[in-house]
């Protein structure tokens, strides 16, 4: 599970117990956070693998959490993901990839446990 959200692996458990805390496909990222015009992502729920990976630095995943620089969001609005795929690869393809999480049925070891277990994240 290293490099792997919450979300992309079991926000879409909320289907299965609405009491967690996932998605639903109502949830997006604009591609620039600068541009109030930015062509938006919504999650998706047709993950199958995400090669390449995201951006690991510290300048990287404070772009995916903050959408900038600044840091002083409380709570972060966690909106800059697509727009750092996309700084790695203009085509999108990267920004619609970290945007899709798997759909229960593709995961069925986490389908199972979930049903039978506490899910938390917090």
């Amino acid at each position: 599970m290293e490099n792997r959200s919450f979300d992309h692996m079991l926000g879409w458990m909320k289907k299965i117990n609405p009491e967690i805390n996932g998605v639903d496909g109502t949830q997006w990222n604009p591609l620039s956070t600068t541009d109030p015009n930015s062509k938006k992502l919504f999650v998706n729920n047709q993950a199958h693998f995400v090669d390449p990976d995201p951006g690991h630095s510290f300048q990287a995943i404070r772009e995916q959490i903050f959408g900038s620089n600044d840091t002083s969001a409380n709570p972060p609005p966690m909106n800059g993901f697509a727009q750092q795929a996309y700084s790695m690869d203009p085509s999108t393809n990267m920004s619609h990839s970290v945007m899709n999480g798997f759909n229960p049925d593709m995961v069925a070891v986490y389908n199972s446990l979930v049903s039978e277990f506490a899910v938390f994240d917090r």
